[in-house]
């Protein structure tokens, strides 16, 4: 993996890498943690859900702009 923990050498976390992205710790990802081979194409693994994700603040501050200029 090219994401390495700052202080261990290790890959980061599922969490660790929600937390960047300011999902909240409640927030249950689906499916395995990671997939391979031919399950790669049925079964979407954690981690590409959170790569995939768009930030949920990132979302609110969109949201919010658009709802200003819309009313």
């Amino acid at each position: 993996d090219d994401y390495i923990h700052y202080n261990s050498p290790r890959a980061l976390t599922v969490r660790e890498m929600a937390r960047l992205q300011s999902f909240d710790d409640s927030f249950v990802f689906q499916g395995k943690r990671s997939t391979g081979g031919n399950n790669r194409k049925t079964e979407v693994p954690q981690y590409t859900l959170v790569g995939n994700a768009v930030p949920p603040l990132l979302a609110r501050a969109v949201a919010t702009e658009i709802l200003k200029n819309i009313k």
